[in-house]
């Protein structure tokens, strides 16, 4: 586990905290769209931060999901981002 979580870099960790924090409070995941832009980055570099997370178990596709919104955190990633706190 602990290999997996010296993969993440600034940018994931920050890309994950940003999907956590909106997810609090709003209540649903953000689109890709909606991640580049409060990022500050293009939407291409959003799917590449996302994927990579997706790839080492922090997010997840939801079995049902609304349209452009199918981003779920794992319980790794609410424990990584609990943790921050």
């Amino acid at each position: 586990m602990q290999a997996m979580e010296r993969q993440l870099t600034d940018k994931h960790v920050h890309t994950l905290r940003f999907i956590y924090d909106y997810v609090k409070n709003n209540g649903c995941a953000p689109t890709r769209k909606e991640i580049a832009e409060a990022l500050g980055i293009s939407t291409n570099a959003a799917y590449g931060r996302i994927y990579h997370l997706f790839d080492l178990g922090y997010l997840r596709e939801p079995k049902t999901w609304q349209y452009g919104r199918g981003i779920a955190l794992t319980e790794k990633g609410i424990s990584t981002c609990d943790s921050d706190n």
